[in-house]
């Protein structure tokens, strides 16, 4: 429930209640500030007793959203309208760090992934962003450490695997693996992590085994159209609109019972948006053979159809995340999307597109004697250039 806004009438109309929290509900955070954002006007407040801060007389209708950094995490709720009636209230919840010292006794133990845990799938260009919410429970009065490693491989043809700064500060990521060691103190630890899935189709499957059970599966999936979630392993389904969970967006929110460690979680997304691709694909393909033909042709016992074809697919890769890049600033800049949502997703195409780079440049090391390194270098800066402006 961490930066969930929920709306309570029982509160003054225009109240913003803030609890924050360590790890567990027992663990308030007093006299630490929490910054209100509405519009250009930024209010800071300190807990108080009961790790609290409240904000008074709001301008009800106006967009707002709350956040405070704890033991150097970034916790940032996601944006919400002041309602007319009533309040808000929200929890931000940090890791229970300084629980484990170096003299306390770390015992073998098991973990789960609570019930709080959540995948949550947002529409892009041609592709979705996939987040991770997992909540690592340890619901022992010790801290333990795990018999298995915490780690999450994703599907091998994701993109720009990267850990989003809610997660523990402990938490790494390894091309498409992302880990967290142990010991893990008692309560919540959390790790938060996305990815770039591209899609071609009206339908997408996605498939991953977790390393603990999961207490309760969620699938939070953002809908488009007749957009569909089909699974075995979901057993109930709703439809929830702006007017229930505010904003402007409709999501499709699908639950199912406990799944055990290994047991993969899978389900396919139907109705997705998408579009000929060919024309374009027609396009790039002929723009990067007369791009590059000039380029090889110039280097003597080199593969050609090998190295075009591989220069071919990372091109076409780069200019959709460049797509995508240009169509979340537009968002931005316009106010459909949130700073939470603008956030993550950029973060995870920058890192999808600096793997697009990596792979070119390792093709121009295989070629001695051309300077095709510093031409792609100077195309990109002048491509980044042009999407930052």
């Amino acid at each position: 429930m961490s930066g969930i806004p929920l709306p309570d009438p029982q509160l003054s109309t225009g109240t913003i209640s803030v609890r924050v929290i360590r790890g567990q509900m027992s663990n308030n955070v007093e006299d630490h500030p929490v910054e209100l954002t509405q519009g250009d006007e930024l209010v800071t407040l300190n807990t108080d007793g009961d790790g609290r801060a409240t904000f008074l007389m709001l301008n009800p209708g106006s967009s707002a959203s709350v956040s405070t950094v704890l033991d150097g995490v970034h916790l940032e709720s996601q944006q919400f309208p002041v309602p007319n009636q009533g309040g808000i209230r929200l929890l931000l919840v940090g890791e229970d760090v300084g629980n484990v010292t170096s003299d306390e006794v770390v015992l073998p133990g098991e973990i789960t992934l609570g019930s709080d845990s959540r995948i949550a799938v947002e529409l892009g260009e041609e592709s979705v962003t996939v987040f991770y919410f997992l909540d690592i429970m340890n619901w022992q009065d010790v801290s333990v450490e795990p018999r298995s490693a915490v780690s999450v491989s994703v599907p091998e043809d994701a993109e720009g695997t990267t850990i989003l700064r809610e997660s523990s500060p402990r938490s790494r990521v390894d091309g498409t693996t992302v880990s967290l060691p142990g010991p893990f103190a008692p309560g919540m630890t959390p790790l938060r992590m996305a990815y770039v899935l591209p899609y071609t189709g009206d339908r997408l499957a996605i498939q991953q085994r977790f390393p603990a059970d999961l207490e309760a599966l969620l699938v939070v999936v953002e809908k488009w159209g007749d957009m569909n979630v089909i699974s075995e392993q979901i057993s109930r389904r709703a439809d929830m609109g702006p007017d229930a969970i505010g904003g402007d967006t409709t999501y499709i929110f699908g639950a199912g019972l406990r799944v055990q460690a290994g047991v993969p979680v899978a389900f396919e997304i139907s109705g997705l948006p998408h579009h000929n691709r060919l024309p374009a694909t027609v396009a790039l393909v002929l723009a990067g053979v007369m791009l590059f033909a000039g380029i090889w042709g110039a280097v003597p016992g080199v593969d050609n159809s090998v190295k075009n074809d591989n220069l071919q697919r990372l091109e076409v890769k780069k200019n959709r995340l460049f797509e995508e890049l240009v169509k979340l600033e537009h968002q931005r800049r316009i106010g459909k999307i949130g700073t939470t949502k603008y956030s993550s997703r950029r973060s995870a195409v920058i890192a999808a597109i600096e793997v697009i780079y990596r792979a070119f440049d390792e093709e121009a090391d295989s070629v001695s004697g051309l300077s095709l390194h510093s031409t792609i270098g100077q195309s990109a800066r002048a491509e980044q250039t042009s999407t930052a402006g």
